[in-house]
């Protein structure tokens, strides 16, 4: 996924060949060199800086607020929530490191940064979509396991924390081809030299990068896509055919309705944010990788940039539809320090999904409560609980 060229494209497009031979062959090397350094679009620079700046900041700060709170509250040690931190500091990585890189190597003509940034600039992103990928797809298949097999022993935080390992494991090892073929090369461009951070794959060039694209994409979008679409559509088959064992009135009856719609209709946009946030740049990359000598896919950066935006706006959305919808969090954040409470599934945890699989509790006169991340099904009355 090479786009060295793509502001040089970009800049060179201004102009007609006639004014193209006037620039680089009737003119000496120096002015053409300043002519062609001096065509950085700053009006771009700018929007790109703004625009990324506030997704970066944003994403930073619900990120990190999400791992603090989950970290510091014992009571929100659980697997799910390990999953959903996990996913977080995946999301600090590329906000943190790749965006920054990337605006740099796509406003400037010269890379200065070093091989080390360089080779970090793809394959800290890869890294980071790896993680956040294989973490929701461990998400989705631990609450289809909890849902449809509630009588299997649930996954416990210690094998929470070794699938967390085993995620970065695999991540950090199908990303390494994006940073072993990263290289900075020094490139001769009509009569200017450039030095640029650009993909240094072994002959034939095009053929590595079309199969390393398509491998990328199938990996990291279509396979995790297709099985989170599968559990969740299995987990919404089974909610909606359950009805609520024992007596209930009308009232509560319309109360499990409505509930099982909201619930449904969380993990409907869980999926749609990942297919949507993550479909344009994929796109980008297959057309623009498959037919790179055509005028209709070429390399664009406002294309890209464009796309790489609506990729990363998922780190701002993931930690307010997991998270920050959760009235469990919301205390958190408003009181600004633990409470003290007893043990309780409080309404709309990621963890109430594990009950729904339970059955109403034959100990009590209770209505059972099916449970889902961030909504509950039924609103029961609350145990009682110390506040802050």
């Amino acid at each position: 996924m090479d786009h060295d060229f793509t502001l040089i494209y970009d800049y060179l497009d201004n102009f007609d060949n006639k004014t193209l031979k006037n620039l680089f062959e009737n003119t000496n090397s120096s002015l053409a060199s300043s002519h062609f350094h001096g065509g950085i679009d700053q009006s771009r620079t700018l929007w790109l800086g703004l625009s990324f700046g506030i997704l970066v900041l944003l994403s930073l700060c619900f990120n990190s607020l999400i791992c603090c709170i989950i970290f510091r509250n014992k009571n929100l040690h659980t697997v799910t929530n390990i999953f959903l931190a996990n996913m977080a500091m995946s999301d600090i990585l590329l906000v943190s490191i790749n965006v920054p890189l990337n605006i740099v190597r796509n406003v400037t003509y010269e890379w200065t940064l070093g091989i080390i940034l360089c080779k970090a600039l793809t394959y800290s992103i890869m890294v980071s979509s790896y993680v956040s990928t294989f973490t929701l797809t461990a998400i989705a298949f631990d609450r289809q396991r909890v849902l449809l097999h509630p009588l299997k022993p649930r996954m416990t935080k210690q094998t929470g924390a070794a699938v967390i390992v085993v995620i970065w494991i695999m991540a950090f090892t199908l990303a390494l081809p994006y940073g072993f073929f990263n290289s900075v090369r020094e490139m001769d461009i009509f009569v200017v030299k450039v030095t640029r951070c650009r993909s240094a794959f072994p002959e034939p060039k095009m053929k590595w990068e079309q199969y390393l694209t398509i491998a990328t994409i199938l990996v990291q979008y279509v396979i995790p896509l297709t099985i989170i679409g599968v559990a969740y559509v299995r987990i919404i088959h089974k909610l909606w055919l359950r009805n609520q064992l024992g007596y209930v009135t009308e009232d509560q009856r319309m109360r499990q309705i409505r509930a099982k719609r909201k619930s449904i209709k969380l993990l409907i946009a869980v999926v749609m944010v990942f297919a949507v946030c993550w479909m344009p740049l994929n796109l980008y990359h297959l057309l623009t990788d498959l037919h790179p000598n055509t005028k209709t896919f070429k390399y664009d950066s406002l294309a890209f940039f464009v796309c790489l935006w609506v990729a990363v706006s998922s780190t701002c959305i993931n930690p307010f539809l997991y998270c920050w919808i959760n009235p469990h969090f919301r205390s958190r954040i408003m009181k600004k320090k633990a409470c003290r409470e007893k043990k309780e599934k409080s309404e709309g945890s990621f963890e109430e999904l594990e009950d729904m699989a339970s059955g109403p509790d034959t100990n009590t006169q209770e209505t059972h409560v099916y449970k889902f991340p961030v909504l509950s099904f039924l609103k029961q009355k609350s145990d009682k609980s110390v506040y802050c």
